[in-house]
């Protein structure tokens, strides 16, 4: 019997599907015609019989391990939502289901954002000198981009530039990219091993986009290694024709972002992501000047970036198989359908709208965590919005590194939450922030998987307070640098990097404790994390990290134990880096995507809505995020005593930081000290303590700091900036068709200094208005010093201030009054 009529019987006896049995007739097809070439046609039936039996059965056997772990994965999920009880000993399934992607305190399972940035950490650490060594300077510039180069092209051809450190970034590279490959394919993908397998391609949808499918082929093609790509069916080269054919794939692949893949109707929508990476080694190039030469024209040239990338898009995807399974749409599916069918059974009104609502949560959360919602910013209005909210963060935020300040409370609070000593808290933060200077130290904060940020991405620190990354590469660089020279960057690393090694320490310190002679508190901050007492005596036998005498317990050393299996080791070392990840995100809040979406949404940054919401959660994410961490986190203490201690001692501390920032920045801008006698003060100091300091303007003027009103403060900066336009436009222009006189220069130099990236950095902002904005604007308006001493006026009326260095002068007349802090009020 041939193997053609063995799957003719398999499929009618029922052991295999049509669809199977026509993959096993095109398989067998494919593999006689390539053999026939070489032997005879019943050797080369036989051959492509055998192959195709043997790769049928892997696929087999692959698709049963994949279904076994979804099914596996969706019995653990059902368990988590049981076990979840709220603040009030409930059970709450739709909270539950949230907490399977965002951080929830009474969750004590796995979620997918920890999780993401656990595996992120995991895999930067054992490549933490290729992220000191290529990290970016102040102005957010590559450093040694002729060291890179060499770095690639050790990578693509091994021992060709002769350069030992290239040699080890090179092996460095590749041992992370390694574990990458083998943890996501642990989870339930198969990503075939390479061992001519250099770096991943990034494909700029828009470029690719732009080219037809026959001039990004002509292109692609002559750069590419043919020999070495492999059908991963028939595991035999490609012929030019299949060739063509596969990378006309690749390319409605990349130009659909994914959808020429999807069948209408089927509810799975496309391949499961266990299957998807596979095809992201298919392209080989035949070395490092070919693949620079095609980032160039359709990706990215800058190899660091793309690694960075790779690791990013790798963490997201094992994250999703390790939390949601090898089909983690399927699993948000089955999350929702569980949701809706059992509010639907209780026929309550109210349960069903709620469950209607969460399940509509639940999709723009997994959206915005896996990466699904992001994308491309194309258009001329679109990078006009996105280039011009870098350009007012470098304008509006050169002060808020002022505001930082209040990260020490949030340190302290974190600290004492989990049972830590707090008493070293500022000192500890001011040697971090000297020790970003010292090379040793930087390594070190990187070893123990305390990842820069602002090593790894543009514009990292204003996303802090605008969840914002995109945009022109210009401005991007341009809001990075004016928040690395005004201290707001090194400031959140130090704060961030002070608190995780701290940590760290006080956990190796611990391991010489019992489970039961550990504070209370630590116990309870371990067993949330699904860390207990058997586990605890594991994590004894890891070997500690030592540095200049000090140890750490790194999750690396806990990976790396042998005396448990290795999966018991990885889970261990996750969940502790987990811990890590979101205590430190106590300690120095950052935007989150819960403040995001509570904002916004998963607003398409390409339309005009999408704009106009935007600059509405310009400046506001913070504040939500402080509200999503500290305020949460109090509100869920047990008993109205436990959370009135907690609130109290974060309100009572962010306060006082409060009201000491905002003496600051009124010394900064050249005035004394409000006086802090006043209601009004301390309202002022609450709301900048809570991220909302703009608002606090509004105590006393019918303006904000920069100059807008309450509308517009609300409505985002954006809107403030098409006001300020059009005043300066449209405004004047009706003003002269009227014969009034426009004042056209004054408000152009006004305008000009408002919107001048950098213009706001506290430690040269006096200087600049003083020495040059206010002295072009006298010699333009011969009244403008009317106009001055009316400022003066006011603040004196409305705060009891005076300037040290007075509008319109040249110099200062003496030193700040430290002590009108101290006077009455008006």
């Amino acid at each position: 019997m041939s193997f053609k009529d063995c799957i003719i019987n398999a499929e009618n006896e029922g052991t295999i599907t049509r669809d199977q049995a026509n993959e096993a007739r095109d398989l067998f097809d494919e593999l006689e015609g390539e053999y026939k070439n070489n032997m005879n046609d019943a050797a080369a039936s036989a051959k492509a019989a055998k192959d195709t039996f043997d790769t049928l059965e892997f696929m087999s056997a692959e698709k049963k391990r994949q279904k076994l772990l979804q099914i596996q994965n969706w019995t653990k999920i059902t368990a988590n939502l049981e076990s979840y009880r709220d603040l009030r000993g409930q059970v709450n399934y739709e909270k539950a289901a949230l907490a399977l992607l965002d951080r929830d305190d009474f969750a004590k399972y796995a979620n997918l954002e920890s999780r993401t940035q656990a595996i992120n950490r995991a895999a930067t650490t054992k490549m933490s000198n290729i992220l000191y060594t290529f990290r970016r300077n102040a102005l957010s510039v590559q450093r040694n981009k002729a060291q890179l180069k060499e770095m690639i092209r050790e990578v693509f051809e091994p021992g060709s530039t002769k350069s030992t450190s290239a040699r080890e970034l090179a092996d460095a590279w590749k041992q992370t990219s390694e574990y990458l490959r083998k943890r996501f394919n642990a989870a339930g993908g198969h990503i075939p091993k390479r061992t001519d397998w250099g770096l991943p391609q990034f494909h700029d949808v828009l470029s690719v986009r732009k080219a037809s499918l026959d001039e990004w082929t002509d292109f692609i093609l002559p750069r590419l290694d043919v020999s070495k790509m492999i059908d991963e069916k028939t595991k035999l080269p490609f012929d030019q024709v299949k060739l063509r054919t596969a990378l006309r794939d690749v390319y409605e692949t990349i130009t659909t972002d994914g959808y020429a893949k999807i069948i209408p109707g089927r509810s799975g929508q496309g391949m499961k992501l266990s299957n998807r990476r596979v095809d992201h080694r298919f392209l080989v190039f035949k070395d490092a000047n070919n693949w620079i030469e095609y980032q160039e024209k359709f990706g990215n040239p800058n190899a660091f970036d793309t690694m960075i990338g790779h690791i990013n898009s790798m963490s997201r995807d094992i994250a999703q198989l390790e939390i949601l399974g090898p089909n983690p749409k399927s699993t948000i599916k089955f999350i929702q359908e569980s949701l809706i069918k059992r509010a639907q059974l209780s026929k309550d009104a109210k349960a069903i709208n709620k469950a209607q609502s969460a399940s509509k949560k639940i999709e723009d959360l997994y959206l915005a965590i896996s990466g699904r919602a992001e994308k491309p910013i194309d258009g001329f209005f679109p990078n006009i919005i996105t280039g011009l909210k870098n350009i007012i963060t470098s304008s509006f935020l050169g002060g808020a590194s002022i505001s930082s300040i209040t990260d020490l409370n949030s340190i302290r609070i974190a600290k004492q939450f989990i049972g830590m000593p707090q008493t070293k808290t500022l000192n500890n933060y001011l040697k971090q922030l000297v020790a970003l200077s010292s090379a040793e130290k930087q390594k070190l904060g990187l070893r123990l998987g305390l990842i820069a940020e602002s090593y790894t991405a543009l514009a990292s620190g204003s996303a802090r307070y605008t969840n914002n990354n995109l945009g022109p590469e210009l401005t991007r660089r341009i809001a990075d640098s004016v928040l690395n020279i005004s201290g707001l960057t090194p400031m959140t690393q130090a704060g961030r990097w002070a608190f995780g090694m701290e940590f760290m320490g006080y956990m190796a310190d611990s391991l010489k404790k019992s489970w039961n002679d550990l504070d209370v508190k630590t116990r309870n901050t371990l067993e949330k994390y699904n860390i207990g007492e058997v586990s605890w005596n594991k994590i004894k036998e890891a070997e500690l990290y030592e540095y200049e005498g000090a140890t750490f317990l790194r999750a690396e050393d806990i990976e790396s134990m042998t005396g448990i299996p290795q999966w018991q080791a990885r889970e261990l070392a996750t969940r502790y880096m987990e811990m890590i990840v979101e205590q430190t995100n106590f300690a120095v809040p950052s935007s989150s995507r819960r403040g995001r979406l509570a904002l916004t949404g998963n607003v398409d940054p390409n339309t005009i809505a999408g704009g106009l919401l935007e600059s509405f959660a310009m400046f506001k994410n913070f504040s939500i995020t402080i509200i999503n961490t500290h305020v949460i986190r109090g509100i869920t203490q047990q008993g109205m005593i436990n959370k009135a201690k907690y609130l109290t001692n974060f309100a009572i501390g962010n306060t006082l930081l409060g009201a000491l920032a905002i003496q600051l920045k009124e010394i900064s801008k050249g005035r004394d000290p409000r006086p802090m006698t006043s209601p009004e003060f301390w309202m002022s100091a609450i709301l900048q303590g809570g991220g909302l300091g703009i608002f606090g303007d509004f105590l006393f003027q019918s303006v904000n700091r920069y100059g807008g009103g309450l509308s517009e403060t609300i409505a985002g900066p954006i809107v403030g900036f098409a006001n300020d336009l059009r005043n300066l436009t449209i405004g004047n222009l009706g003003q002269a068709m009227r014969g009034d006189d426009t004042n056209a220069t004054q408000e152009l130099i006004r305008f000009a200094a408002k919107y001048q990236p950098g213009s706001s950095i506290w430690y040269t902002r006096l200087a600049y208005e003083r020495l040059l904005i206010e002295q072009l604007q006298l010699m333009n308006d011969p009244q403008y010093r009317n106009n001055l001493r009316r400022i003066e006026r006011n603040y004196y009326k409305n705060y009891g201030q005076e300037y040290w260095w007075r509008p319109g002068q040249t110099a200062p007349e003496r030193l700040p009054e430290i002590e009108s802090a101290l006077k009455p009020a008006p």
